[in-house]
C-alpha cells in the first residue's frame, strides 16, 4: 500500500493557485482534495485515487468547506470562481 501511495503521489502533484491555497489556509493534503472536488471527482473516486479512506477524504472536505465558509462542495467552487 505504501508503494501505490508513492507512486501516486509522483504521478500526480495536484496545485491550486497559490492565493487559494493561501486565502484558504489550506494543507497540502487539502489542497490536492480540494483540486479533485472541482474537477468534480466523488468522495470515492477521491479516496481511491490518493489510496486513503473515504472517511479521510470526508473529513478533509469538511475541513475544506469551513476554512472557505461553505456549506457544502457546490458552494466551495462558487467561492472559488469568484
Amino acid at each position: 500500500m505504501e508503494i501505490n501511495s508513492y507512486l501516486y503521489k509522483l504521478k500526480n502533484t495536484y496545485r491550486l493557485r497559490s492565493n487559494i491555497v493561501d486565502m484558504y489556509n489550506l494543507t497540502n493534503r487539502e489542497n490536492e482534495i480540494a483540486l479533485q472536488i472541482i474537477k468534480g471527482h466523488s468522495y470515492k473516486e477521491i479516496a481511491e485515487n490518493m489510496f486513503i479512506a473515504y472517511g479521510t477524504v470526508r473529513k478533509h472536505a469538511s475541513n475544506i468547506y469551513v476554512k472557505s465558509n461553505s456549506s457544502n462542495r457546490v458552494e466551495f467552487i462558487n467561492n472559488i470562481s469568484r
